[in-house]
């Protein structure tokens, strides 16, 4: 089997709800959808969900260009989609960081691998060891009272976690949301922070000590990715948990972390870490070091998704706490897929999302066929879509 064709189309979704943090507000997710063509007529389809510059390094035209312009003709064409590894290192040699870019080939060579076989892609990678994926939830923007009930909400949903992001506010004003969420839910879920690295380590450190009160389960990414330092400086100064997300990207940054004793678990995101193949590395190296690690996810429909599923439900070590891989929930603001189906997602059939938990696709593959028309509906306007072939 060679890999014969590549197609790169840009989408872009709308939010039902904008998004709100540190960074700033977004309205759509910027996104892009591969398939990769075989000679023997199986197609790997994938999504990259939302790009962000300030998050990712990425966005919508460096993926098409990365991959229509660099990993396409010098990597894939022509090229055994079964030889991942292969493929992923080239790629890693090609391209300093761009791992949204990278994730979104490993996705869709997993799936022609799956869909070869006839298996579901967790089958792929040893298995089902997670049957279903508890979750926590990533909240919306508001006030207080606001805040408040949308998280009794989402507990009676079934929800075992619910994360805040904060540092948009100043750091007395998100402290009175995390009281009052605590108070309203902290018998029954987790309550989470993150300030996606917005805070400066005099802020950090005023919030968590405060913040400890209120049994706070995790502070995600308090201070910015660069300062690895203040991380560890930090952790030794506060009684709130220390997760690192924007500062552990390569599978080197994971390593520098624990060598530094800087935090107490990961925040990982299969885009980040640059695709399935190199985040069960990634995880390999945290649970070496007995850390836990919550998997998010860049804001995607039913196809991203599938991804992420197949990926927690294979990883016996991501059952250890609440993942937080709920981006067609956060795309439509909803808190489940089942009370009400989804119509125009990317995917026919999305994957399920019912009562505080994610269950994995059990077709060939990644277990999703793709919406034609739903691309056709939501392809970025002024841009056209990337082709090569052999």
């Amino acid at each position: 089997m060679r890999i014969n064709k590549i197609e790169c189309i840009p989408v872009s979704l709308p939010f039902a709800k904008p998004v709100v943090m540190s960074g700033g507000a977004a309205k759509s997710a910027e996104a892009v959808v591969l398939k990769i063509h075989t000679d023997e007529g199986i197609t790997g389809i994938a999504e990259s969900g939302d790009t962000s510059l300030w998050y990712m390094g990425e966005s919508q035209d460096s993926i098409m260009y990365n991959i229509a312009g660099v990993f396409g003709p010098q990597i894939l064409l022509g090229e055994d989609p079964f030889n991942v590894e292969k493929i992923v290192a080239r790629m890693d040699k090609a391209a300093r960081a761009n791992n949204q870019s990278k994730a979104v080939v490993d996705y869709a060579l997993y799936d022609i691998m799956g869909k070869a076989l006839g298996v579901p892609v967790y089958k792929l990678l040893g298995g089902l060891s997670n049957e279903k994926i508890r979750l926590a939830f990533v909240m919306s923007s508001g006030t207080p009272d606001e805040v408040v009930a949308e998280g009794r909400s989402l507990v009676k949903a079934g929800f075992g976690g619910l994360k805040l992001k904060v540092g948009a506010r100043s750091a007395d004003e998100d402290l009175e949301i995390v009281e009052a969420l605590h108070q309203a839910v902290g018998a029954r879920a987790k309550v989470m922070v993150d300030a996606n690295g917005g805070w400066n380590y005099t802020q950090a450190l005023y919030f968590l000590k405060k913040a400890a009160r209120y049994d706070v389960f995790i502070a995600e990414q308090p201070v910015p990715w660069w300062d690895k330092d203040g991380l560890a400086r930090l952790r030794r100064k506060v009684d709130v948990p220390i997760f690192a997300d924007e500062a552990a990207a390569e599978l080197s940054d994971v390593l520098q972390l624990i060598q530094k004793d800087a935090i107490d678990g990961f925040f990982l995101k299969v885009p980040k870490a640059g695709g399935i193949t190199k985040s069960r590395k990634w995880v390999s190296i945290a649970q070496a070091a007995n850390l836990l690690v919550m998997c998010g996810c860049m804001i995607n429909t039913g196809l991203g998704a599938a991804v992420e599923a197949h990926f927690l439900a294979a990883t016996e070590w991501m059952g250890k706490i609440e993942q937080e891989s709920i981006g067609p929930l956060n795309l439509y603001n909803i808190p489940d897929t089942v009370s009400k189906p989804l119509k125009n997602d990317l995917a026919v059939k999305v994957p399920r999302y019912e009562k505080g938990f994610l269950y994995p696709p059990d077709g060939p593959g990644l277990g999703i066929e793709l919406n034609e028309k739903a691309v056709a509906k939501f392809k970025t306007a002024g841009k056209t879509a990337s082709i090569i072939k052999l």
